[in-house]
């Protein structure tokens, strides 16, 4: 394990226990085994290890969920497996769920903040374009208020999973989930909130994928860790069609089924769909 990752699980392990607020980066560097100076030739401050955190565990998130709103599968089922994505996360990364679920927002700066908005909204729009498709035009009233109602199903929910220590079905929960939004798209009649009010942010800079966006993400992952044989060639190929004038887009197409299931190259792969879909049919 690298340097890097001791840091990042050691820092997960005491904000999940102590809170970000409460951990200072002493705490950290004992926990992991470091010096002080190993840690700030990783991180040049606490904050940047909190961005890095975030970034790794939303940019993964946010790809499971864009995988699962434009699969082909129904759009019931779609619906079924966007709440399921969100639970099962709770038991892979439970520390960085108990993180983001228990700190509070004024322990953290406002660069991580905008982060995690931005996020959030990425989520957001996902979700608003599955209920779309769903329910379609009768829904277009209320689509803002039936969101929020799912968001706070969501968190009461994945709360239930990560604090109340006695075995839970996230199965069970996921049909559950979507059957309250089935009653409430069909039932509720009142709308409250409008596009204006829910102000959901546009996507910003880092959100706007170019090719030279592409090749900093490529560049970091070969820098950063080995990786099996098959992946690591398609990667350094995607770099090389991606320095090109004129892109192709069936070798980008054929590189990111290459991909596509390596854990590692998620974020990689949804940025490349990204930058695919802005491009004109003839790259």
């Amino acid at each position: 394990m690298s340097k890097k990752q001791q840091i990042l699980e050691s820092a997960l392990q005491l904000f999940a226990e102590k809170g970000i607020e409460a951990t200072s980066i002493q705490h950290i560097t004992q926990e992991a085994g470091i010096s002080k100076g190993a840690f700030y030739l990783s991180f040049p401050s606490k904050e940047s290890l909190i961005k890095e955190i975030i970034d790794s565990f939303m940019k993964g998130f946010v790809a499971d969920i864009d995988r699962v709103v434009n699969s082909s599968k129904k759009p019931g089922e779609k619906l079924r497996l966007y709440f399921l994505a969100h639970l099962a996360l709770l038991d892979k990364h439970a520390d960085f769920a108990k993180i983001y679920a228990q700190e509070p927002m004024h322990a953290l700066n406002e660069e991580i903040l905008e982060k995690l908005i931005h996020y959030d909204a990425w989520i957001d729009r996902s979700l608003l374009s599955l209920l779309d498709e769903l329910y379609g035009e009768p829904l277009q009233e209320r689509r803002y208020d039936l969101l929020i109602s799912i968001k706070g199903f969501v968190r009461i929910y994945s709360q239930l999973v990560l604090f109340h220590p006695y075995p839970h079905d996230i199965e069970k929960i996921a049909e559950l989930l979507v059957e309250k939004t089935h009653v409430l798209a069909a039932y509720s009649k009142t709308a409250y909130l409008t596009e204006e009010m829910v102000e959901l942010p546009m996507p910003g800079p880092e959100e706007v994928t170019t090719a030279e966006k592409l090749l900093s993400v490529i560049h970091e992952m070969l820098e950063e860790e080995q990786h099996p044989p098959l992946i690591a060639e398609s990667i350094s190929l995607l770099a090389e069609e991606l320095q090109k004038e004129t892109p192709r887009r069936a070798i980008l197409h054929g590189l990111q089924a290459n991909i596509y299931d390596y854990a590692p190259a998620k974020w990689l792969s949804y940025l490349l769909k990204k930058y695919e879909q802005k491009k004109s049919p003839d790259i």
